[in-house]
């Protein structure tokens, strides 16, 4: 399963995509001083020809969107800043396009749920 389609995969039990628990995927940033900056991993997603990924950090509201590629190195990958304010916009409207993608089909989901609990209601009566 690609990266792409974990971020917009319905984690259900039972599911063998291996990304499991996607609210226990946690990365820590450490930043320029040396402190750390503890944050959920959104999803790694492509853009512009290259992978991003996006991290919310406990306690904010604002994700963070970095450039993400694998390496061979301790970690398997390096994060690296976006440069311009114009790569930026465009990430982050695949970004906000993506999520939304994704919360409609958890609704088309939720919605099909209802329609079959309410057929199968219908059938015993």
């Amino acid at each position: 399963m690609s990266d792409l389609e974990k971020l917009n995969h319905n984690h259900e039990d039972g599911c063998d995509c291996g990304c499991h628990d996607q609210d226990d995927r946690m990365m820590t940033l450490v930043l320029e001083d040396d402190s750390e900056l503890h944050c959920h991993v959104i999803g790694i997603f492509d853009a512009l020809d290259r992978q991003y990924i996006a991290l919310l950090p406990e306690g904010d509201e604002e994700a963070l969107i970095y450039r993400y590629a694998e390496v061979d190195n301790e970690e398997g990958f390096e994060l690296s800043n976006i440069d311009s304010d114009e790569e930026f916009e465009t990430v982050e409207d695949v970004l906000f396009q993506l999520l939304d993608e994704a919360n409609d089909w958890e609704e088309f989901e939720e919605d099909e749920e209802e329609y079959e609990e309410e057929y199968e209601d219908d059938e015993e009566e």
